[in-house]
């Protein structure tokens, strides 16, 4: 794995011809812009978080402003969509936001490409707890770091205790187990092996590349590596045929498929950290450990969630900065994430303590978040996602062999890359 994650991309000057509309509603202001003036000033923070996410960034926004007396955080929520247009757009106009979140994934490409961000390796270096997140942290493009990422979201196994414990089984730590593992559950004819997000999206590349990333497989090599993409291929499809996946997992997506887990009837559920607050509810018990590793290789996921960035138009990037450093990498800021979104937190400080620490639930994603695959930097990163999942639902219905969905997974895969360029890194 590279020192850090990098990414070469031209200079885009598409944003010229792109007027800025912001739809978006401020949740809290006391002014627009990025302010002036020494005694007050308004940094203005474009986010398209909901729910518990959206309560951490206001909790930690109320949290600056009372620590910085003349200092409001203005918080916009954009919608997720629309939102990278929007940062292009700022760009043309001048009135770059002074922070912003963004999915680092599909977003992080363009977005530099575009002049959206400000170069933060200045910042980044001067860090005083720089050695205490991982090297995965920073993304840079051309030796320059523009993105960092405080926390991450995995995947993992959730398993029925119960069910596990009426036929004598260990929570699996390989594919191979916990396909024999469901074998015999499923040969005693009252509950079904996993339920899992098999949709023709994102979402279901996510959770089906786990089956080779362990083995050094990725989207940048696959075409090099048709035998462990197919063996994955033809392992989904024994499962679907043997009765332990459904048919209809080829349409669910992940709350989907935690639904169907929550009902009892599976001895497992391939799922991310976020349900860890939504396990509580289950009318069984319950355990979690890392994605099963493939043969010969180890657990791997790729690393969710998203990228904190500084406007590159930001008047106030000093102080920008400082709700970075303070509110988002800080140990309390990681803390918090983890609190109330369930999010794992990469500052080493925030992961060692007793909030996260204790919890053992956790633990099993807190391990697997310091050794993640490497996302490819290209700007159709969304388009080769899109190809993979297309083409383990088309397994898991039937509709395709395994040997057909590793040849149309890999062509439509390499033909996004170059698309974008051609390159990975």
């Amino acid at each position: 794995m590279r020192a850090h994650r990098r990414f070469r991309v031209a200079a885009a000057a598409v944003v010229t011809s792109l007027a800025l509309v912001v739809s978006g509603c401020a949740i809290q202001s006391n002014g627009g812009g990025s302010g002036g003036g020494d005694a007050k000033k308004t940094l203005t923070f474009w986010n398209y978080y909901t729910g518990t996410q959206l309560d951490w960034l206001k909790g930690q926004a109320k949290k600056f402003e009372k620590d910085n007396p003349g200092v409001t955080v203005n918080l916009v929520q954009t919608v997720g969509s629309q939102h990278d247009q929007k940062l292009l757009a700022s760009v043309a106009t001048g009135s770059t936001p002074d922070l912003f979140i963004n999915n680092i994934v599909v977003d992080f490409p363009t977005l530099v490409g575009g002049g959206v961000m400000l170069d933060l390796t200045k910042y980044w270096n001067a860090l005083p707890d720089k050695s205490k997140f991982p090297e995965n942290a920073a993304w840079e493009s051309d030796g320059k770091v523009y993105n960092l990422m405080s926390y991450t979201n995995l995947l993992g196994l959730y398993y029925n205790k119960d069910i596990l414990d009426q036929y004598g089984i260990t929570p699996p730590t390989t594919l191979d187990e916990m396909t024999a593992d469901m074998k015999k559950i499923a040969a005693g004819g009252k509950y079904q092996g996993v339920a899992l997000s098999g949709a023709p999206t994102v979402e279901g590349a996510w959770l089906f590349a786990p089956q080779f990333l362990g083995q050094g497989v990725d989207y940048c090599n696959i075409s090099d590596n048709s035998d462990k993409v197919q063996a994955a291929f033809s392992r989904v499809a024994e499962w679907k045929k043997d009765g332990l996946l459904p048919g209809a997992a080829a349409t669910w997506d992940q709350n989907a498929s935690w639904q169907q887990f929550m009902t009892g009837k599976y001895a497992f559920g391939l799922n991310g950290n976020w349900q860890l607050g939504n396990v509580k509810t289950a009318s069984f018990k319950y355990g979690t450990t890392q994605f099963p590793a493939p043969a010969d290789g180890k657990s791997m996921v790729f690393p969710g969630g998203e990228g904190f960035a500084i406007g590159a138009k930001s008047k106030n990037p000093d102080l920008a900065w400082k709700f970075l450093e303070q509110m988002v990498m800080s140990e309390q800021g990681g803390e918090s994430v983890f609190q109330l979104a369930g999010s794992i937190p990469l500052n080493a400080d925030a992961a060692a303590s007793p909030a996260v620490k204790e919890d053992q639930f956790v633990q099993p994603f807190v391990t697997a978040a310091q050794d993640t695959a490497n996302w490819p930097k290209n700007s159709q990163t969304s388009a080769m996602q899109k190809a993979l999942g297309v083409a383990v639902s088309s397994v898991i219905s039937g509709q395709s062999s395994a040997a057909d969905a590793t040849t149309s997974a890999i062509k439509n895969i390499d033909d996004a890359r170059q698309k974008g360029g051609g390159g990975c890194s």
